[in-house]
């Protein structure tokens, strides 16, 4: 019986695929010439993969037909120590022998014999043939050259498979699920620099940074097909499983340079999705999160690469990412629908808060800055200095990493006595940030828009710096936050100035106050504090009014809604000094005291 895609398939092709059944292979041989030249020719024919499962008896025990670009593996239970004494022999029909990453992935996890590729081609097909070793107590895939019929066939194969068992029965095998990565950029060294940092924020070791200076990206490969050649050698050298493209690439370039390269391939986008994916700790942020990354992938269903197939792991494949090539467009629209739902209740509640602000009148500050500028540590100095309560200061998360904190959080402090502020933490912002994200966020990010000013924060200690507050400045643009009253902070001036301060200073000057401060070592706090104050709206009004004890309730009214600076009981009323909302100044307005003598 063949299994796997049969569908548009003639009967009189499965019934020469069902003959393979009856056909052995010779012991020292990866196949025999009758099987190869079946599956050689009715590939070309029907141009989809087919694979063929061989036991070390030579007997076949599986024929499967795939699309053509992939195909079904057989259900193997991996032993520890041991191969599963069957080896894999499927077509390419794109001529290519190279082992794609999930030939790779898939004789790891099944613990096959071997792995085998053939590229199909009209004359002189190739092959390519993989193999489990040890390597430093880590299992290792050593693949062949691309291999002639002739050098194909002269291969033994099984004393090469009883070779490598017994390395690997003797070892202490080590599980390696570290992810080692070659990154690849074509748009500036600034930018591939700033990939590692993401990569280090997802805990993936880079091993190499390759960058092509060229004017636009190839629409086949992203690189040229030269440069996938040295990102292949690259691989190799240093033992990657894994590729990070400095940009969002289309899912057929990714499926390409798989192809190519024989490891996972991944963008920029899939990466910023990952960590949000880590970082996400609230419930709103969980379902902006996988939201931003199912409408991401619902365009990458067809042609995408192992992070989306069945052996894929690690980065990429974390949350909705697990559901697989058969969740198809459907499924994601009705969770997609479900999650907006989800979304709206939070919203509701988000925006309810919001208005009790508003009609509290306290004005509304929000922190934005490109991520790891240094926004939570702010957050926290300006809370531990100007506390709004005696209550112990609920510190959010702070590191030198990029998303380090992600949930927004809003605090309340007092940097005067008598005018109350809140301080909002924002997700931080950067280049390149997938439009998919900015859309889920939007909620979150209407919190800047209702804001009354904006800090934002800038590394001063980059050399990056100017580039980061322009990405910064095109965000805001896109949420319609441009135009808010803003101040310019220039932070970690403790670490020493960049050489691009100026340009930015310069960038700004006429247009927002700029303050030089550092958040963690304390410097210039006071000076910041008092530019807020000073630029902020103030809706209090400083009055003294003299209350008859017959209307009581007003003096009530002004402790709940106002600021009681001094309060005396006089011989006719109560002497009440403090701050009030303008709005509610008509109500003390008939009993404002003008001295003694009323």
């Amino acid at each position: 019986m063949i299994k796997g895609n049969v569908d548009g398939i003639r009967d009189v092709d499965l019934k020469e695929l069902e003959t393979i059944y009856d056909l052995k292979t010779p012991k020292y041989q990866f196949i025999s010439d009758e099987i190869l030249e079946i599956i050689n020719r009715l590939t070309l024919k029907i141009n989809r993969e087919i694979s063929v499962s061989v036991d070390r008896r030579g007997d076949v025990s599986e024929v499967t037909l795939g699309s053509s670009q992939d195909v079904s593996l057989p259900v193997i239970e991996a032993r520890d120590n041991r191969l599963s004494r069957i080896r894999v022999i499927h077509t390419h029909p794109n001529g290519n022998a190279r082992l794609s990453a999930m030939d790779i992935s898939a004789l790891v996890q099944l613990r096959l014999d071997s792995i085998i590729a053939v590229g199909v081609k009209e004359k002189n097909p190739s092959v390519v043939m993989g193999f489990l070793t040890v390597q430093e107590d880590k299992l290792y895939v050593e693949t062949t050259k691309e291999l002639s019929m002739h050098e194909s066939y002269n291969f033994d194969i099984l004393s090469k498979i009883l070779y490598n068992e017994k390395i690997i029965k003797s070892a202490k095998i080590v599980e390696d699920d570290e992810e080692k990565a070659v990154i690849v950029g074509v748009d500036s060294l600034d930018s591939l620099d700033e990939l590692a940092d993401l990569a280090y924020a997802t805990e993936i070791v880079v091993t190499d940074k390759i960058f092509q200076n060229r004017m636009s990206e190839d629409k086949a490969y992203y690189v040229g097909k030269g440069k996938v050649s040295e990102i292949a050698e690259a691989i190799q050298i240093t033992r990657s499983n894994l590729v990070i493209i400095d940009d969002e690439i289309s899912g057929s370039q990714i499926r390409n340079l798989e192809d190519e390269l024989g490891v996972k391939v991944i963008d920029r986008t899939t990466l910023i999705l990952e960590i949000f994916a880590r970082r996400a700790k609230t419930k709103e942020a969980k379902i902006q999160v996988e939201l931003a990354q199912l409408n991401y992938r619902s365009t990458r269903l067809t042609g995408m690469g192992i992070t989306m197939s069945r052996t894929g792991g690690g980065i990429g494949t974390r949350g909705p990412g697990e559901q697989k090539l058969e969740v198809d467009r459907r499924r994601i629209r009705e969770r997609v629908r479900d999650l907006k739902k989800e979304l709206d209740s939070v919203v509701s509640s988000r925006k309810l808060q919001r208005e009790n602000r508003v009609e509290s009148e306290i004005p509304r500050v929000s922190l934005v800055g490109y991520t790891n500028s240094g926004k939570s540590t702010l957050r926290n100095t300006l809370e531990e200095k100007y506390p709004l309560s005696s209550k112990e200061v609920n510190k959010s998360f702070e590191k030198d990493m990029l998303f380090a904190t992600l949930d927004t959080t809003t605090r309340g402090i007092k940097i005067e006595e008598s005018r109350p502020i809140t301080v909002t933490d924002t997700v931080g912002f950067i280049r390149k940030l997938p439009h998919d994200l900015i859309e889920a966020f939007k909620s979150t990010l209407e919190e800047v828009i209702f804001s009354d000013l904006l800090l934002h924060i800038v590394d001063a200690s980059s050399d990056d710096s100017l580039e980061q507050a322009k990405a910064v400045d095109e965000v805001l643009q896109e949420i319609g936050a441009s135009d808010k009253n803003s101040i310019i902070v220039l932070n970690k001036i403790d670490k020493g100035k960049s050489y691009k301060t100026e340009e930015i200073v310069d960038m700004y000057k006429d247009k927002y106050p700029i303050v030089e401060i550092s958040a963690k070592a304390d410097i210039n706090i006071e000076e910041l504090a008092d530019l807020i104050m000073e630029v902020l709206p103030n809706n209090l009004i400083e009055i003294k009014a003299l209350i008859p004890y017959s209307e009581e309730a007003l003096v009530s009214y002004f402790h709940d809604n106002g600021i009681v600076n001094e309060k005396e009981y006089k011989e006719i009323g109560t002497l009440i000094d403090g701050s009030i909302k303008k709005k509610d100044f008509h109500i003390f307005e008939d009993y404002i005291f003008g001295g003694e003598d009323e």
